[in-house]
């Protein structure tokens, strides 16, 4: 009986660490990005992607209540930052929410990885600690529910294709 209560410590234990990793990595800040990037996977940190060009867009995704400033660097840099080739990318979410963007909607629509919404570092809690972003105003083309599901928050990974 002993070693089944080990074997069930150890179990709980287990899935603990594992619905709470995604959190940790959230509250740390640092971007995952996995794939086609030197070594597989790199870790990217908010300094590290703040030291990018800023973008800012001031946009208002489906269900706000109103329009925010969203500031940050283009998601094709945060590519290049990290050594990735150029290829499409599926973003993960906190709550393991999936998307795919690819190259060409990236380099022809140009969406931000934002770090900030009204001035305001995103945290995990609040959309944060990363939410990507598409200038809907400047191209009406895409302000269509396609790419509104594409607005992605609390982005903790990329996966490079």
């Amino acid at each position: 009986m002993h070693g089944y209560f080990k074997l069930a410590i150890a179990v709980v234990l287990i899935l603990v660490a594992a619905q709470t990793a995604p959190a940790a990595l959230a509250q740390d800040g640092n971007l995952m990005v996995a794939g086609k990037v030197p070594g597989g996977t790199v870790s990217l940190s908010r300094a590290q992607l703040q030291a990018l060009p800023q973008h800012e867009l001031t946009e208002q995704p489906m269900n706000f209540p109103s329009a925010g400033r969203f500031r940050g660097p283009l998601l094709a840099d945060v590519l290049k930052l990290a050594g990735a080739d150029a290829g499409d990318a599926t973003l993960t979410a906190l709550d393991d929410y999936k998307v795919t963007i690819t190259a060409d909607e990236m380099t022809s629509h140009t969406p931000i990885l934002a770090l900030d919404l009204d001035g305001v570092t995103l945290a995990g809690h609040d959309f944060g600690p990363y939410f990507v972003m598409w200038p809907f105003k400047e191209k009406p083309e895409i302000d269509n529910e396609t790419f509104q599901a594409k607005a992605i928050w609390q982005v903790i990974r990329m996966d490079v294709q």
